[in-house]
């Protein structure tokens, strides 16, 4: 981890956000797959979301993603503490990436979203924390039908409103599979979620690579560009994404653009 205290003009290294935990993360800093490292403006707490593998010596070995941490620093990174928000099945995969972390700047509760590939389909999960990340809730799915399929969650919170932004398809994510961007809200911690479809039309046609820079031509044209965040002011969501259906260049290949969609 790299903190500046300038604006970012300069930087220094300070503690590790993915640090060994003994026999629930093992001592590998490595093998694990992280999401965005927010700061709740009030308590100053930075919290780090990762999704990691098999506990122990094995950790160094796998590349089974089936578990999401969150760690908290309430020393301005210094120090992490890792914990365990989610133990998914064996041989399912939480590396749909990236995981997404938020923190509500008016009541302080954190909340992590990742979605997950196992026998059940590949589902986006919620859950939350009211203890500045001690504790977590049981996860919760929050796509719908016919958002069977769902990937590359964003989350933002405020006041009590919680976001959760995602793609998401009717059937599996094969090839000739059409994509929305959906929003899906709650405003009681997910016990109930609002989904609303935010692209009328698909922004992507066949196969969401969700592997990274492992990923054959024309799966990964969406990046990592799809977030959401909430207007303090009414509350409404805007939403950055990648729509690859819009344009093409001379040869026929698609020229992915970032669109603003804003909550009326």
């Amino acid at each position: 981890m790299q903190r500046s205290d300038d604006d970012g003009f300069t930087w220094t290294r300070v503690g590790d956000a993915i640090t060994g935990a003994g026999p629930t993360t093992g001592t590998a800093t490595f093998n694990n797959t992280a999401g965005p490292i927010v700061a709740d403006p009030v308590s100053h707490n930075v919290y780090s979301v990762f999704a990691s593998g098999e506990v122990g010596i094995l950790k160094a070995k796998t590349a089974d993603f089936n578990n999401i941490f969150v760690s908290r620093s309430t020393d301005a990174g210094k120090h992490w503490t890792p914990v365990l928000v989610f133990a998914g099945p064996l041989l399912s995969t939480n590396a749909n990436v990236f995981p997404a972390v938020a923190v509500d700047p008016v009541n302080g509760n954190v909340y992590a979203t990742w979605s997950n590939s196992s026998g059940a389909g590949t589902n986006v999960y919620l859950s939350n924390s009211a203890d500045a990340g001690a504790s977590w809730s049981s996860p919760v799915i929050v796509n719908i039908a016919p958002a069977n399929t769902a990937v590359f969650p964003w989350v933002a919170a405020h006041s009590g409103a919680v976001d959760v932004v995602y793609y998401g398809t009717t059937g599996a994510n094969v090839a000739g599979a059409a994509w929305n961007v959906y929003l899906a809200q709650t405003i009681d911690n997910g016990a109930s979620f609002t989904q609303s479809l935010v692209s009328k039309e698909p922004n992507h046609v066949g196969v969401i690579c969700t592997e990274g820079t492992a990923c054959a031509p024309g799966t990964r044209n969406l990046l990592d560009l799809l977030e959401v965040g909430i207007d303090p002011i009414n509350e409404l969501a805007a939403i950055v994404y990648v729509n690859d259906t819009l344009t093409k260049d001379s040869l026929g290949n698609p020229l992915p653009q970032t669109v603003l969609a804003q909550q009326q």
